[in-house]
């Protein structure tokens, strides 16, 4: 790195030596003073040598930063990796797993899966950062999992995980819920 910073400046010397010569030849042929010659030179070779810097900066390859797939929707998944519902993320900054009750509403109500009895009324929360979003098990008792390319991840209680597309969360073990 510190090798292409000194050749870049050696570079940058050259080209404005380059424009200054330019410059002193260029005018020492014409009927002016020695002395207004050499101060259009210092005045126009810095600017040059600007303009040549900023264009071979430009000229060069930029790197472009990978943006992470957003994500966008969470799929409940029935027994056959068919998807059972949909819940839309557009909009939202935090959502809350479980089980909706008279005195509770939840966001993401899980009352009606098959293995509703091992899920608490308030099992995971969901928020959005900057970064994306993060998923924390804040359940009493059977947790959750997260299944990323292959691997079970077992987040510890009130520890976030941030969530990537492809990952699927599992509910009290169970529980399904595709993240795409």
């Amino acid at each position: 790195m510190a090798g292409k910073r000194t050749l870049s400046i050696i570079l940058d010397f050259c080209i404005i030596l380059c424009v200054a010569l330019s410059l002193y030849f260029l005018y020492g042929f014409m009927e002016q003073g020695m002395w207004r010659n050499i101060t259009t030179g210092l005045v126009l070779t810095p600017i040059f040598g600007i303009i040549l810097y900023e264009a071979s900066c430009r000229s060069g390859k930029k790197k472009v930063k990978k943006r992470e797939p957003y994500i966008s929707v969470l799929t409940l998944l029935g027994e056959d990796d068919r998807p059972i519902r949909i819940w839309d993320l557009t909009g939202k900054v935090g959502l809350i797993i479980g089980k909706s009750s008279e005195e509770e509403q939840v966001d993401m109500d899980l009352s009606d899966t098959d293995y509703h009895t091992y899920i608490d009324p308030e099992h995971a929360l969901l928020n959005y950062q900057e970064s994306g979003w993060w998923i924390e098990d804040v359940s009493a008792r059977n947790g959750i999992s997260i299944i990323r390319k292959g691997k079970e991840l077992f987040p510890g209680r009130h520890a976030p995980v941030k969530l990537e597309v492809g990952d699927v969360i599992c509910i009290a073990r169970y529980t399904r819920i595709a993240v795409s």
